[in-house]
């Protein structure tokens, strides 16, 4: 038999076929999607509205599974070893992403090229908040109480090397340096309790943490770091308005293993996009302060995680962040 021939009957048989998940139709089975997080903070109840409806837009169940530890960074790294085959996914922070390796001695990945980027699936910017007791009521007033009484004030954050901790480090430096004290605790639970008491006298964090207490009087959100006002408090200016050049936020998003192909990743996008898209989403999302992205892709998200990871890194240098 001539070569051709031979050839010819073995793709008949099958016998030239590519490994079996690069042609069965995808997805074939559930898809598991890792949490870096233990169960009921912000990212897990994320994470699960979302697991219902983008498992719908991909036809297969999406199984939710929490891998907690290290800021994020176990969980992480878990998924940053998986086969990339579309079926090991993590819906992750920027804590856990971007903020974490970076603040590492030896980083465990890249934020960027240590995985397949999917979609930005929604943000939301962060606020300061501060004890009411302290008698300010915009950032221009925080701003002056810090220099009047250097070394005095103390904020808070929910971890070193988190976004909120971060945020506050920017403003800190772009308003010239400000001598105040930082106290980190071990997640915004412990953190609010000290805000209310007076313990700290300000916090940057996000909305699910401060709004309910902002709400009934308790504490007091003076600023937003978002491009425009959040619609939760519409009265509550951003830092530009105020004067002071701080941008900041919390994007959750959906990556996959490095090396993951392309067209598994278009699909997966795709049904990201569908379950961002829908009305109970929204609506969960809108009560927040989070923004649902519907239009994100593979290469934008990718651009966004490039930007984050390009604003925050100077931010740890200058603040001499390194943990072990």
């Amino acid at each position: 038999m001539k070569k051709r021939q031979i050839l010819r009957a073995a793709a008949g048989l099958g016998l030239l076929a590519t490994p079996a998940y690069a042609q069965a139709p995808f997805p074939s089975s559930g898809i598991r999607m890792v949490v870096p997080f233990p169960p009921g903070g912000n990212t897990d109840i994320f994470g699960r509205m979302f697991a219902e409806p983008f498992g719908r837009a991909l036809g297969q169940p999406v199984i939710v599974d929490n891998r907690g530890g290290a800021g994020g960074l176990i969980g992480s790294a878990e998924v940053h070893r998986a086969r990339p085959d579309g079926y090991t996914l993590i819906f992750q922070s920027p804590t856990a992403g971007i903020t974490g390796p970076l603040t590492r001695r030896v980083p465990p990945f890249d934020p960027v090229t240590g995985f397949s980027h999917i979609a930005i699936l929604g943000i939301t910017p962060l606020a300061l908040a501060v004890n009411p007791r302290l008698g300010v009521n915009n950032l221009a007033e925080l701003i002056a109480l810090i220099r009047a009484q250097p070394g005095r004030l103390s904020y808070g954050s929910s971890g070193i090397g988190g976004a909120p901790h971060l945020s506050t480090e920017l403003l800190r430096t772009r308003v010239g340096n400000l001598d105040v004290v930082h106290v980190p605790y071990r997640g915004s639970g412990p953190l609010t309790q000290d805000l209310l008491s007076g313990t700290i006298s300000f916090a940057v964090d996000a909305f699910t943490t401060l709004l309910p207490q902002h709400n009934e009087g308790k504490l007091r959100i003076i600023s937003v770091f978002g491009e425009q006002r959040a619609a939760v408090v519409p009265n509550v200016p951003t830092a530009r308005e105020s004067g002071f050049d701080v941008v900041t936020r919390i994007a959750n998003y959906l990556a996959a293993p490095p090396g993951t192909p392309p067209d598994r990743l278009e699909r997966l996008a795709a049904a990201a996009r569908a379950a961002m898209s829908t009305p109970e989403i929204g609506r969960a999302l809108e009560a927040i302060a989070f923004v649902p992205v519907t239009d994100s892709t593979p290469e934008s998200a990718t651009r966004f995680i490039a930007e984050e990871a390009a604003l925050w890194g100077p931010v740890i240098r200058a603040a001499n962040i390194e943990i072990e």
